[in-house]
């Protein structure tokens, strides 16, 4: 190597780390060293006006969050927030509203919001107020904390939730759509209500996933299972097809279910394979479930 470009070798990974070092530096500045955020509440509401759908999403933060139906309001969201940081809500368009209420982002600030939680006694919390009078799509990122989605009165035409760190319920409404649950850490519990007619993908993260289905509701699933225990409660009579592979777990489905074929032979309880009941073919309604395994059993009840 000759001087020069030994030089500038040199150069260059001096300024790289003295960068990172400034980094690091600023950003342990920018978060309070003595745990003290201010905690602010404030109210947020965007009107519905002319708007007949509209495009919502929702970046949570840390604390515990709700969302339920305006049933009283001309309002298209109202939020009821108790925070630490910033918060915005923009909004555009007419006929079709697109809306977005965020924190600020970044890992300063998601840090900030961890201190300002537990600084608090955990009273930070994010309250949702949506409108069941138009269709929505619905684009939901979680943060930190439990999460209480009642959505069953709601009008959607798609629904995406990233979850976050905490329980998430979740309440789902009639009528025909995609949803896609993308797990985190922490239980899932998701209802799916009578007259539901839903594409629903459900991505685990580490906790157990339990998935209620109503009698009348039409459901084509497809799950991904992480770390824990996936549990589908299915009503009795219903028309259900499981297919399935299973990763370090056990299936375990009752009697109403008819092994029609495996991974591999042997008797009902080798892991893998297609199971239904016997009704499935000639129904007009019915529930499919395919099921990828991870790191716990599935439980078919």
């Amino acid at each position: 190597m000759d001087e020069n470009k030994e030089k500038n070798y040199k150069v260059e990974w001096s300024f790289s780390f003295e960068k990172l070092g400034d980094q690091i530096g600023d950003f342990f500045k920018s978060v309070s060293t003595e745990g003290k955020e201010e905690i602010k509440h404030a109210q947020f509401s965007e009107p519905l006006g002319a708007a007949t759908s509209a495009r919502v999403r929702i970046d949570f933060s840390v604390g515990e969050s709700t969302i339920k139906p305006l049933n009283t309001s001309d309002n298209l969201l109202e939020a009821d927030l108790t925070y630490v940081g910033d918060v915005e809500l923009k909004a555009s368009g007419e006929t079709e509203k697109v809306v977005h209420l965020s924190q600020a982002a970044g890992a300063a600030e998601w840090f900030r919001g961890a201190i300002g939680w537990f600084g608090s006694g955990q009273r930070l919390r994010w309250d949702i107020g949506l409108t069941p009078k138009i269709p929505l799509n619905l684009d939901l990122h979680g943060g930190a904390g439990r999460s209480d989605f009642d959505l069953s009165d709601l009008q959607l035409t798609a629904l995406n939730i990233a979850t976050g760190a905490g329980e998430v319920l979740l309440d789902l409404p009639a009528g025909q759509y995609n949803a896609r649950v993308s797990g985190g850490v922490g239980r899932s519990e998701i209802d799916v209500p009578a007259g539901a007619d839903i594409d629903l993908t459900v991505s685990s993260g580490a906790g157990e996933v339990n998935l209620d289905i109503a009698e009348g509701a039409a459901l084509n699933a497809r799950i991904s299972g992480g770390v824990g225990a996936t549990n589908i409660s299915v009503p009795a009579g219903a028309a259900v097809r499981l297919e399935a592979r299973t990763g370090i777990g056990s299936i375990s489905a009752g009697s109403q279910f008819k092994r029609v074929s495996s991974n591999g032979g042997g008797d009902f309880w080798d892991k893998g394979g297609v199971w239904q009941t016997a009704n499935f073919d000639g129904a007009t309604r019915k529930i499919v479930i395919r099921f990828d395994g991870g790191v716990g059993a599935l439980n078919i009840r």
